[in-house]
């Protein structure tokens, strides 16, 4: 008798919020992703950052921003004046 194998749906990347989702797709075209620290309410919710995309100027959803850089699906350009403190960021 020949065995079936159990027909799986291909293997889909990491699960990420739907928002993040859309922020990213702001970035395929190369857009860079900014941040700046920020002592706001606004930035209060970025971890000390708020986010804009260059050369635009746009905003970028904070929780989004922050969301990427930390689950790293954006690569820094390392243009930080801190050692390991990226300004800008891109998708890798």
């Amino acid at each position: 008798m020949a065995s079936r194998q159990k027909e799986t749906a291909p293997e889909e990347g990491p699960k990420h919020p739907h928002y993040v989702k859309k922020a990213l797709r702001r970035l395929e075209c190369g857009t860079l992703l900014v941040r700046q620290i920020s002592d706001t309410e606004e930035g209060a919710k970025g971890e000390g950052f708020v986010y804009f995309t260059h050369p635009d100027g746009r905003a970028f959803p904070t929780v989004s921003g922050a969301y990427c850089v930390s689950k790293g699906l954006v690569a820094p350009a390392g243009d930080g004046l801190f050692e390991g403190l990226s300004q800008t960021f891109r998708l890798p």
